[in-house]
């Protein structure tokens, strides 16, 4: 029998089997994150989703391609029930997806949520106190460099006009956003952001630390966000009360007076944003009426949910009328319960929601036994405020959402992840890694990997030129005549993307390991998809923009962004409405447009098709309702006029159809009844479209408040449409 071979824990060696430049490569990806923007795409944004799945590919490659390396085993029983907890809930979360409609429409959801998970799993496999507090710098080089930008928009709103170069700080009136892009997004990210310093200046007594928080408050300030207000006093509240009563001997002797003057600081800052929010009560109503919809659907299937990502999709067939108002637009714009426990609820039922909750409290339970541990000697007061700072930092993210949805946007996702897998490694120190001893690792595989890493070099080297090719067309066009935004991009790409590769080749070679290059080949291909949904939304404002103008070439961009990002179920109903204006009923073939081989097809058909394939995605969409309505109203027009009147009354009648499935889902929309008003016209029945006019003024039977009522009540084009029929109908 083979001798079993010896097995150490990696932190029994002197050699850890965690490569260090993969702390550096999180924190810098972090920065990337946080302080990126495109403003090329639809989504200004969507470079923030590209880096942070480029950061947890990359990422989970170096890590993997060290445990092979050494042959590092780390499926040992000590891994798996500390683990436990959170494998049962991922596992939950996978396997439930596969059990929930809509699939397509929620892939990117779950996508996110296993980027996530490789994130907690590498940082709580691998960090400790040294390599978080290193982490934490870079935490907080961002922070410096939000936070700046954010007090220039301040400066530019109410100060100096004109000091933003980018010209857009005005896009949400009063509030900042940075470059977070969003006003309660970038509360989010400035709250964490404040916890991390905060740690660090009660152990380093850093003026500089003092200045960034107090820019760090001021931002959180003027995004007028009230939930980040609130989160930040309850954050202070439950941090000093831990500090004080743990840290301080300084104040040992006068606890009391200083957990009074914290609860009195709560109170005080609970009663602030209650009155700010009684002079505008809509964000509450809002929330009050999306969370009442979120439990009506958590109804429907209380045990199990609907699956990971089905919010949005599902929602819309449960959106209270008085929402439409609130958002004042009728596309759906709700796409979070705007409460964290609740989705989860919604999404995954009361055993997701449970097995949530369950993670929760394995993580409190274990950071209570720590903070406890090292706070009985001064010599661990360091490593107590690291432990304090990211539980801080990972709270009143929580907190936050409560009222919020900032947890799932990825400048908030990314770090929430790492903070949750060092939290976990600082509560129950790094999990066991084994691996075999030194003089028993195998030399390498000579010749062959030299060729195999030569074919792989050769590789990498061709989709680094794809990339520039691609990016060169992304922001070409745009940059033209703008030199200080070309060598910003440009410097900002291949900096990052040389970085990168230098990384991947040297790492790979170093390794002397086939089974390595194969791992890391397979993570430049997920890299190079990866920036997909980047070009698709490239595509997309491209095709928006040319369909503003009414250019037959916009379902080309509009066929190229699907074909690259067939989960952005939006993309088919855009490329509908393109073929709905344009209108042409001549019939030909348009490969461009997505036309089967051997058919003819005319705008009409062209823009049927859509509608179908994004109802058969997402069947709640209202829009997608009224514009299939409007499409068959149009091709009933259409043969009325050649003279098929059968065939128009048939088109006439899916009209109606589509057009009354829109109004169940939007009873608000006036379009909507002034389409089914004018099929009753064009069939020369003046009262029923009378009827259909009046149901519009009388309002929604849901709606109640005479604010949202007065709406219909005083339309003076409703009131106008409807004398004009009844004059002419003798009514």
């Amino acid at each position: 029998m083979a001798k079993k071979k010896p097995l150490l824990k990696a932190e029994d060696k002197e050699e850890s089997v965690y490569p260090e430049f993969i702390t550096r490569w999180l924190g810098l990806a972090g920065i990337f994150i946080a302080v990126s923007l495109f403003l090329f795409t639809q989504d200004s944004a969507q470079i923030k989703i590209t880096l942070f799945h480029i950061a947890a590919i990359s990422a989970a490659s170096f890590w993997i391609a060290s445990l092979i390396k050494v042959r590092a085993n780390i499926f040992t029983v000590r891994n798996f029930t500390l683990l436990f907890p959170f494998l049962l809930y991922f596992g939950y979360v996978f396997i439930s997806f596969f059990f929930h409609p809509y699939m397509t429409a929620r892939t990117p959801a779950l996508l996110m949520f296993a980027m996530c998970g490789i994130l907690f799993l590498i940082a709580a496999f691998n960090f400790n106190f040294k390599r978080a507090e290193e982490f934490f710098g870079y935490v907080l080089i961002a922070a410096w460099a939000v936070s700046v930008y954010g007090a220039v928009q301040i400066l530019n709103i109410y100060v100096l006009p004109g000091i933003d170069v980018l010209k857009w700080t005005d896009f949400f009136g009063k509030r900042i956003f940075s470059t977070i892009a969003n006003p309660n997004f970038l509360a989010d990210f400035c709250l964490f952001c404040f916890f991390i310093a905060l740690g660090r200046f009660l152990y380093s007594r850093k003026m500089s630390l003092a200045v960034l928080m107090a820019l760090l408050v001021v931002n959180i300030i003027f995004t007028l966000s009230k939930g980040a207000w609130l989160a930040l006093a309850s954050g202070v509240f439950l941090f000093g009360a831990i500090y004080l009563n743990f840290f301080s001997e300084k104040y040992k002797s006068h606890r009391l007076k200083y957990n009074l003057l914290l609860s009195a600081v709560l109170l005080a800052a609970v009663l602030a944003v209650g009155v700010f929010t009684a002079k505008r009560m809509q964000s509450v109503n809002f929330r009050l009426s999306t969370w009442r919809s979120a439990l009506e659907m958590t109804e429907e299937n209380p045990v199990f949910g609907m699956g990971k990502g089905s919010f949005q999709f599902i929602y819309t067939a449960y959106k209270r009328p008085e929402i439409f108002y609130m958002e004042g637009i009728h596309n759906g714009e709700t796409q979070h319960a705007e409460n964290y426990p609740l989705e989860q609820s919604t999404e995954l039922g009361l055993l997701g929601l449970g097995l949530f909750l369950l993670v929760l409290f394995w993580q409190l339970e274990g950071s209570w036994r720590k903070l406890k541990e090292l706070a009985n000697s001064p010599k661990t007061r360091r490593e107590g405020l690291i432990l304090l700072s990211c539980l801080g930092a990972a709270g009143v993210i929580y907190i936050h959402n409560m009222v919020d949805v900032s947890i799932y946007f990825v400048s908030t996702a990314y770090f929430l992840a790492l903070f949750c897998g060092i939290l976990f490694a600082l509560n129950f120190g790094p999990l066991e890694i084994k691996r075999p001893l030194p003089e028993e690792a195998p030399a390498g595989a000579g010749k062959l990997f030299k060729w195999c890493y030569l074919l792989f070099a050769v590789c990498a080297a061709i989709i680094l030129c794809l990339l520039f090719r691609d990016f060169y067309e992304m922001s070409s066009p745009a940059l033209q005549g703008k030199i200080r935004y070309f060598i910003i991009y440009w410097l900002f790409f291949i900096s990052g993307s040389l970085y990168t590769a230098w990384l991947f080749l040297s790492t790979a070679f170093e390794s002397k390991r086939i089974s390595v290059l194969a791992i890391y080949a397979a993570a430049l291909g997920l890299i190079y998809i990866s920036f997909f949904p980047l070009r698709a939304d490239f595509y997309t404002a491209a095709g928006a923009g040319l369909a503003a103008r009414k250019n037959a070439s916009a379902p080309l961009y509009y066929n190229k962004a699907i074909k690259l990002n067939p989960f952005a179920v939006g993309l088919n109903q855009f490329s509908g409405i393109v073929f709905q204006n344009l209108g042409s009923r001549e019939k030909k073939n348009l490969p461009y447009a997505g036309d089967p081989e051997n058919g003819l097809y005319n705008d009409y058909e062209r823009a049927l098709r859509a509608y179908k394939r994004s109802l058969s995605l997402i069947p709640n969409d209202t829009m997608i309702h009224y514009n299939l309505g409007a499409l068959y109203h149009d091709m009933a027009k259409y043969e009325v006029q050649k003279g098929n009147n059968d065939k128009a009354e048939h088109y006439y009648k899916l009209s109606e159809k589509s057009l009354k499935k829109s109004l169940l889902l939007d009873p608000t929309y006036d379009n909507a009844y002034y389409q089914l008003a004018n099929i009753a016209l064009e069939h020369n029945d003046y009262r029923r479209a009378a009827n259909w006019v009046s149901l519009y003024i009388e309002g929604p039977e849901e709606v109640s408040n005479p604010l949202y009522i007065a709406k219909h009540r005083n339309d003076a084009v409703a009131q106008n449409h409807l004398r004009g029929i009844k004059a002419a109908g003798g009514i």
